[in-house]
């Protein structure tokens, strides 16, 4: 079960502004990768990739003000000095295993729908250039943000400070249903919306169950790793 965390009600609200910027930031980078493909015109995945590892900086340093702001430790603050580690890294490993095919077959069922109401369903931009690019490079930017930055700063932000802090105030399952469902929604994407937030349930549970950000993060990551794969497979067949 989660201990106790030193999240108070304000920093739910740092971290729903964070969001806000993260949802904004990615409303505008989708509206320049819709217009660069118009015209086109070429976007310089090394520009993306210094951005993006920027913009993670500068969230992890705003997390660490916090952390030390409430008197408290990485360790302490996410489970990081939890005790059976490997047991936490093995029980991620065996819920990626269970949650990835589930989340394939709901984002079959979620294109599916989409079809059948005359709504186009689209992978995410990220995806889209992974399977279009032949050079290596942005391949390598793609991976790296996917399994390294995304999973920790996402963690860090949902499961790490959000559904705490939620439900320290006394509400629970309210905690996990809002991180999962904001979770999903973040992605911009309404083919992934609903398997996004069924791996944000799950994220949330393990981190419960584990009291170890380490494990969620691990999870995350791997979760990215199998669609990464996937996507690259995807290109090779084709």
């Amino acid at each position: 079960m989660l201990s106790e965390k030193p999240w108070k009600p304000f920093d739910t609200l740092v971290v729903m502004a964070l969001l806000a910027v993260i949802f904004l930031l990615g409303i505008v980078a989708s509206t320049i990768g819709q217009r660069a493909e118009a015209t086109e015109t070429a976007i310089d995945p090394g520009v993306n990739f210094i951005f993006y590892v920027v913009f993670c900086g500068v969230i992890w340093a705003i997390v660490h003000l916090m952390v030390r702001s409430r008197g408290a430790s990485w360790r302490t603050a996410f489970g990081f000095n939890a005790p059976r580690q490997m047991s936490a890294l093995l029980t991620a490993l065996g819920v990626t295993m269970i949650v990835f095919p589930i989340a394939v077959f709901l984002r079959w069922i979620s294109a599916d729908l989409m079809q059948r109401i005359n709504w186009q369903p689209a992978s995410q931009q990220s995806v889209q250039m992974l399977q279009t690019t032949v050079a290596l490079a942005p391949q390598i930017y793609l991976a790296i943000q996917a399994i390294i930055f995304a999973p920790i700063t996402e963690e860090l932000l949902f499961r790490g400070i959000l559904y705490p802090s939620i439900k320290q105030q006394g509400y629970p399952k309210l905690a996990l249903l809002i991180t999962s469902v904001v979770f999903g929604a973040l992605h911009l994407n309404l083919m992934l919306f609903v398997p996004l937030t069924f791996l944000g349930l799950m994220l949330g549970w393990l981190y419960e169950k584990t009291d170890n950000l380490s494990a969620s993060i691990f999870a995350h990551s791997l979760f990215n790793l199998a669609n990464y794969v996937w996507a690259v497979w995807g290109k090779q067949a084709t």
